[in-house]
């Protein structure tokens, strides 16, 4: 996958009559399970209200044994779990309902935990967006002409919000300019110019007002949800219990953002939601919605097509820069609410079988003798399965299929999972789980041949892992392109084995690693290994020197360790865990983060990591070349900064010898 994600959306242009000639055999492509995931995080969550009890009470097994107050600051987020790290620069990870999720994960259940949560802010007015519903205090005659700037806008939830203006007192003219409320959606941004969009009145006659905002004015926040939090955000105070699991929870918080932050929108659906958010999410009859790319026949209300259709082009954006080739026709889709207003529209019945069960499906149908290819998404209202099968659409008409099962199902499960400007996995918790917690499947049977599409979600965990690892990985994403390419190019003399046959053992180990210590938040590019620097046994006067980066996974030196022998190390410089952390030696906090630790890699057999830190006299565990890295969680590692410099020699002691 191509680092360079640009999210950027092309001009609208007119589309081509789609060329209906194909003929051929209709073959089914890629029915998305996702349904089946949905089922079993229903089938927990009906588990995790079981254990809804009071609060020291949760289940026979689970009570909470302690609970303390902490001060300090996020460090990371994720679904369903937080780092805080406090004013002592001790880490806490804490388990968190957010709000509007169903439970938390304790001790392997789903228990109903909600947390109350406070998150405030003061925000520059740069961080304002289009489509935020805002409030404003100012001072308007009857005609909607605003005096003065306004300093400061207060976000609002946009849940049930009434959009409208209140005068404290009518003004009587003019001229008479009173203070008045408003409480509209961004229209427009220039500047220091703000265009607010409330409903058609005297005072808006075009349907909105517009007002200047002072240099210094402010984004003033005050939710009750995370969804903004981000790592470096101040936590006020919180309130965590320890569960007799062991793990902790959080039952109370309140967090204050810091200015210091790109953008006031964290999710990439939550921006557009935002983007589209005057759009009606009333449900419409059966249309046809026409985008830069996409051909889209729905019955989803406005919005919800228009997030849709967003998602969609810059996952075609993505794919297309990835595989460097685009098709040369729309890609025509069927997201389907309600099947009962489909019923004269000719739909293929395959599809219809596949809308009814909660899923999705992709036709393809070729007339080889002609060059001709016609490829139909047939989905239900799920974004996240119609961007599964586009990308099968995708390949389908840009190559003339999608390849064999593997990797046709992985790389449309990447496909969907892919956002703009992020390397980082970000992927349904459930299959984080599964694959955490399953018996690891073998490389080889994941790409054996004779598998059919739509087996079972947990196959198709298996081969997202797969593509995701080869196609972040730069050991092998030149090479794993160009094997997908062939693949859907029908080039019968390119295989996976041919590919990969002489590096399959270090991909094997790769893989295994991935999989053991991944999760939301981890990075391949950042966590590969590093195969090509040679290491040897160093003599009794020889020394060695290394870099190692905070912001890496194990990285190489040119060190041969021997089992028992004694040898003498320095740590140099400084690194940082986490935005904003304060920086560290190589011997870490108090809690262990951030030291310098070690391990050795022997015939793809590593042993336990070692501790090293600053400065140390020790003796080999094991024998194997040494690999180094700074102790952070695998998740944890984008935001990690600096370096060290590490010196290693023999002991001259153990050297006389």
């Amino acid at each position: 996958m191509s680092d360079k994600r640009l999210f950027h959306f092309h001009r609208k242009r007119e589309l081509r009559k789609i060329h209906r000639a194909c003929r051929g055999e209709c073959v089914g492509v890629g029915s998305s399970l996702r349904r089946d995931v949905r089922s079993a995080a229903i089938f927990l969550g009906v588990i995790g209200a079981m254990f809804a009890l009071p609060s020291h009470s949760f289940a026979q097994k689970l009570t909470i044994v302690s609970s303390q107050d902490v001060q300090g600051v996020v460090r990371d987020l994720a679904p369903g779990e937080m780092t805080i790290v406090d004013s002592e620069g001790v880490a806490h990870s804490v388990k968190i309902q957010n709000k509007g999720e169903s439970a938390v994960v304790l001790g392997g259940t789903r228990v109903r935990l909600p947390a109350k949560i406070r998150v405030t802010g003061s925000l520059p007015s740069d961080l304002i967006e289009q489509g935020m519903i805002v409030r404003a205090q100012v001072l308007s005659n009857r005609n909607g002409r605003i005096q003065g700037e306004v300093s400061q806008l207060q976000l609002i939830e946009e849940d049930g919000t009434k959009l409208d203006h209140q005068f404290e007192t009518e003004p009587e003219s003019g001229k008479d300019y009173q203070p008045c409320q408003l409480t509209g959606r961004i229209d427009g941004l220039n500047r220091n110019k703000v265009r607010l969009a409330i409903p058609d009145s005297d005072l808006s006659r075009k349907g909105w007002v517009s007002f200047k905002l002072a240099n210094d004015a402010k984004l003033l926040i005050d939710e009750d949800r995370l969804d903004r939090v981000a790592g470096g955000d101040k936590v006020v105070r919180a309130k965590i219990v320890k569960m007799s699991t062991g793990e902790s929870a959080v039952r109370d918080i309140e967090i204050e953002l810091t200015s210091d932050r790109q953008q006031a929108t964290n999710s990439f659906h939550d921006q557009l939601a935002q983007r589209f958010s005057s759009l009606s999410d009333e449900p419409m009859p059966p249309r046809e919605l026409r985008s830069d790319h996409f051909l889209l026949y729905t019955d989803l209300s406005d919005r919800s097509a228009q997030i849709l259709m967003a998602k969609l082009e810059v996952m075609y954006d993505l794919v297309s820069q990835y595989f460097r080739k685009a098709p040369r026709q729309p890609v025509i889709c069927y997201v389907v609410r309600d099947l009962s207003q489909w019923a004269d529209r000719g739909l293929a019945p395959l599809g219809v079988a596949k809308i009814a069960e909660r899923a999705g499906v992709t036709l393809t149908r070729t007339q080889r003798s002609r060059g001709l290819v016609e490829s139909v998404v047939y989905s239900c209202e799920d974004h996240d399965i119609c961007q599964h099968e586009a990308v099968h659409a995708f390949c389908a008409l840009t190559f003339g299929s999608a390849g064999p099962v593997w990797y046709a199902e992985g790389m449309a499960e990447m496909g969907q999972y892919w956002k703009p400007d992020q390397l980082a996995v970000d992927i349904n918790p459930h299959v984080i789980r599964y694959l955490q917690e399953a018996k690891p499947k073998r490389m080889a049977d994941i790409v054996a041949a004779g598998q059919i599409t739509g087996d079972s979600w947990q196959a198709y965990a298996w081969r997202w892992a797969l593509c995701h690892l080869l196609a972040n990985n730069p050991n092998y994403a030149k090479r794993f392109k160009q094997l997908g390419l062939n693949l859907m190019s029908d080039r019968n003399d390119d295989s996976f084995d041919n590919a990969f046959g002489p590096v399959a053992p270090n991909i094997s180990f790769e893989y295994d690693q991935f999989v053991q210590n991944f999760g939301n938040g981890y990075r391949v590019d950042l966590c590969v290994w590093d195969w090509n620097t040679s290491a040897k046994k160093l003599g009794s006067s020889g020394h060695a020197k290394a870099k190692v980066f905070a912001c890496a996974g194990w990285q190489a030196t040119r060190v041969w360790i021997k089992e028992g022998q004694s040898f003498d190390h320095v740590a140099e410089g400084s690194w940082g865990i986490g935005k904003g952390s304060e920086d560290l030696s190589a011997d870490g906090n108090s809690d262990g983060e951030g030291q310098l630790i070690g391990v050795l890699l022997n015939d793809f057999k590593l042993s336990k990591p070692f501790v090293l830190g600053k400065k140390k006299t020790w003796v080999a565990p094991g024998e194997g070349q040494l690999y180094l890295r700074c102790r952070d969680g695998w998740t944890e590692l984008a935001d990690n900064s600096g370096e060290l410099s590490v010196a290693i020699r023999k002991t001259p002691a153990e050297g006389k010898k």
